[in-house]
């Protein structure tokens, strides 16, 4: 259970590194009652961390990332056939209507697929606590949303699961929901609440760690967070006094074992340095260690100036990864005095902000592709290729700023805190992120005075390009509408070299 394996992720952001033990194959048991606590025992910890991310979501694979959401109430008749369309399969092959299925249901959508053997370990033992919770009455159901390769191979694995299935041949709605919930691995478990708010996008961990706990609603942040915290010389502070101080709080993920942690955490620590003791700018920082070992976690501490979790209480470290959904690190996370979030994916602007002229590191409406492109991988994003364009670039920023305004007070509207669609620009000639989107998009060299509009949703798996040459505030707001609409079809990157 303690052997570990190091698996990187190859993103356009850049290389970010986790660490996920090798699991052994769980026991069978052949008694026929099991009560869900003995269920839960039969697969350790280590062997949870690397079932979350045993596989990825597709034979292909993507790289995605995610926050604690809020829950907003929404009408029952639409929200279940708007994720799942409008039936459902059942056990036997027979079908039924969504908005019955799942009404007043807790519900855990399950990503796996038949091909993936951490899926395979972790579908019976949760198939016997789902059959357990149904058997006293619990209003819970669950959909599987499939990542077989064909429909011969999904119709054989559902056979072997007790609940519901979205049907295989509605690919696009499937892929939509992989991007909706930013599933980097399978099996991922997602669950939601009776009107279809995320309860938490980690139901995996959650529902084995304590099978009892139905529905797992995570702890909160002040929860999560807990009442002290440790300098490297053993001294105590108390959240009280961070509150107090009138500080902004990052909470960094790192562990001494990743390379770029390593390059990161000196840039943090040149930022940290040089607001220490300006009034205008309160900061302070929380790390939250992955280190294997004490031993580890306290020699990579002892070069920290901040605070830290104590590295014993790993229950509150687990909780901290949970709540900010960290799939990788480094990952560093900004929040206001009273732990209001002001950017969950914070670490691109600390790095494209040396004199720290922009903190607190609010995010950007629009963003340079080579400066900040945290979340293009997993989030439906808007591009605007203009190196070549210096004479028209200011109309050219303020079209698709115009348009991101407009994006994120519809977001604020509907009362949502993770953005939806992500804004950016190409501005730089030459190599960097720009030109590897080029190679991917199949855009060519820039050529001059002329820009190029593309909108990626690599989470889904594709993209889709402007065909006109006349980029102004009308034209990005109706790509971006009519790819909303279903009105465009993705067309595949193609593939690095």
């Amino acid at each position: 259970d303690k052997t570990k394996k190091i698996s990187r992720e190859t993103s356009l952001l850049g290389a970010t590194t986790r660490a996920t033990p090798v699991p052994p194959f769980p026991g069978r048991t052949s008694r026929a009652t099991i009560t869900l606590a003995s269920l839960a025992r039969r697969i350790s910890r280590p062997a949870l961390d690397a079932l979350s991310h045993g596989a990825p979501s597709s034979p292909r694979g993507v790289c995605n990332s995610g926050t604690h959401p809020n829950r907003h109430l929404r009408g029952m008749a639409s929200w279940a056939p708007a994720l799942f369309g409008d039936t459902l399969v059942a056990e036997g092959g027979s079908e039924v209507k969504t908005e019955d299925a799942l009404k007043d249901k807790i519900v855990g959508v399950y990503f796996s697929a038949h091909w993936c053997p951490p899926c395979r370990q972790f579908t019976p033992i949760f198939g016997e606590i789902y059959k357990e919770l149904k058997s006293r009455g619990k209003n819970f159901e669950v959909v599987f949303a499939s990542s077989d390769r064909d429909e011969a191979s999904f119709a054989e694995y559902h056979g072997e699961q007790p609940w519901l299935a979205m049907p295989f041949a509605n690919r696009d709605l499937k892929n939509k929901l992989s991007a909706k919930y930013k599933v980097q691995g399978i099996p991922t478990l997602v669950i939601l609440d009776e009107n279809g708010d995320v309860i938490t996008k980690d139901g995996r961990s959650a529902v084995m760690k304590d099978p009892e706990a139905f529905p797992w609603t995570p702890p909160t942040l002040a929860e999560a967070l807990g009442d002290s915290f440790v300098r490297a010389d053993g001294s105590e502070v108390s959240l009280a006094s961070i509150a107090k101080s009138g500080a902004n709080v990052g909470v960094y993920f790192s562990a001494h074992w990743c390379g770029p942690c390593r390059q990161f955490t000196p840039k943090l620590i040149e930022a940290y340095d040089k607001m220490l003791g300006d009034p205008a700018k309160p900061f302070e920082v929380i790390f939250v260690s992955g280190d294997r070992d004490e031993a580890g976690f306290k020699e990579y501490f002892g070069s920290m100036p901040w605070l830290a979790v104590p590295f014993d209480d790993e229950k509150r470290r687990d909780a901290l990864n949970e709540y900010f959904g960290v799939q990788g690190i480094p990952h560093f996370v900004m929040l206001t005095p009273d732990l209001k979030m002001i950017n969950p994916n914070a670490r691109g602007s600390v790095m494209s902000d040396p004199a720290c002229e922009e903190f607190p590191w609010r995010p950007k409406l629009v963003t340079d592709v080579d400066e900040d492109c945290e979340g293009i991988n997993d989030t439906t994003t808007v591009v605007l290729l203009m190196e070549e364009c210096g004479d028209d670039w200011d109309d050219l920023t303020a079209a698709i700023t115009a348009v991101a305004k407009d994006v994120k007070n519809a977001e604020e509207a509907r009362g949502e805190d993770e953005r939806s669609t992500l804004f950016m620009t190409v501005t730089e000639t030459g190599g960097g992120i720009g030109a590897q989107l080029r190679k991917l998009c199949g855009l060519g060299r820039a050529a001059s005075g002329v820009p190029q509009l593309v909108l990626m949703d690599l989470g889904v798996g594709g993209y889709v390009k402007l065909e006109s040459k006349d980029v102004t505030k009308d034209a990005i707001a109706t790509l971006l509408a009519d790819y909303r609409a279903g009105k465009l079809e993705l067309q595949s990157p193609n593939p690095a070299r």
